[in-house]
């Protein structure tokens, strides 16, 4: 009973601990199995590039994920500022020089995931996961996420 007890009370303790992880511990995915899809497109005084990449998931009953890398021209410096499950419509445009506008959106059921982001100091993730996560809080000032309503 006793060895039972211990076994189960580790088990709740790895469950907890790999459920923190991956919440507190979030990281975007990895670019390495992801396809170009739009891009490059340099910001409107060349400081930045833009390029967006899916990747699918999940299979036949899966689906595809959006995400945009903007990497600075002189330092080659890449990070990743959006994330989000693919809509109907996509695309994306320089509004100023460090202003990415993104639109993501599927006007027939209502969803959107649109967004413009000054790239050095914003981020989007659908989920909200980035915007906990304590590996990412130094990258940015701003998350923002779906608001589901």
């Amino acid at each position: 009973m006793k060895k039972r007890t211990i076994v189960l009370i580790l088990l709740l303790i790895i469950i907890l601990g790999l459920v923190g992880y991956r919440r507190y511990f979030y990281q975007f995915k990895v670019l390495g199995k992801a396809t170009l899809f739009s891009g490059p497109i340099e910001s409107p005084e060349g400081e930045y590039n833009a390029r967006a990449y899916y990747i699918p998931y999940g299979g036949a009953a899966g689906g595809v994920m959006y995400l945009v890398e903007v990497e600075q021209t002189k330092t080659g410096v890449k990070k990743i500022i959006y994330s989000s499950e693919h809509k109907d419509k996509f695309s994306m445009d320089w509004q100023a020089s460090d202003i990415l506008s993104i639109t993501n959106e599927s006007p027939e059921y209502k969803e959107y995931r649109n967004i413009e982001l000054k790239v050095n100091t914003e981020i989007y993730e659908e989920s909200g996961s980035a915007c906990r996560s304590l590996l990412l809080k130094d990258q940015y000032e701003t998350c923002y996420q779906d608001v589901k309503e």
